[in-house]
């Protein structure tokens, strides 16, 4: 009767997860909404608003690197708000895509884990205390044109800046901060 009973057990558990689907362990979207070989962006630990046709980031609670996408709901990601990342401690790298054209008010404050960011052609606009207090942020590197400065972008950041010297802007000093081309 046992060799029956576990005989039977062992044929339902085989037949039974022979068919299973793929699973979606990115935490961003809804499994099988995924059709054909569109890949979906990983949202996980990021709120966002869709405001028209462009998505402003609201909120990120990622660890380790962070990548926020260039489109979400087939709009394009043109803002990080105001503190958007404020004092997310578990974050050490984040990358901006070139849809962004502004990075808001504090918007990576208090990022201790933070050491360095890449800031794309498309950002024009850099808030007030946007990096402050990212007491590990050694590079940052800007790609286009130099942003108008604010107040106390880099406070308490050990970070040394670098440009594109094809770019306008960077003959002055920036943020009081160390500025080097990018060789």
């Amino acid at each position: 009767m046992r060799a029956v009973l576990m005989t039977s057990i062992c044929s339902v558990l085989i037949l039974g997860c022979g068919n299973q689907g793929s699973v979606n362990t990115s935490g961003g979207g809804e499994a099988g909404q995924n059709s054909g070989n569109e890949e979906k962006p990983d949202l996980t630990g990021l709120d966002y608003e869709v405001q028209a046709d462009l998505v402003v980031i609201t909120k990120g609670k990622g660890a380790g690197q962070v990548i926020i996408p260039g489109e979400i709901e087939g709009s394009k990601v043109s803002e990080i708000s105001n503190n958007a990342f404020f004092r997310n401690i578990q974050m050490t790298s984040v990358a901006i895509p070139d849809t962004v054209t502004s990075i808001g008010n504090n918007a990576f404050g208090g990022c201790i884990g933070l050491t360095a960011v890449t800031i794309p052609a498309s950002v024009t606009s850099v808030g007030s205390s946007a990096f402050s207090g990212c007491l590990n942020l050694k590079e940052v590197k800007f790609l286009g044109d130099a942003p108008l400065e604010t107040k106390y972008m880099f406070k308490d950041a050990p970070v040394t800046i670098y440009y594109d010297p094809s770019k306008s802007g960077w003959n002055k000093p920036f943020a009081g901060k160390v500025l080097k081309p990018i060789e």
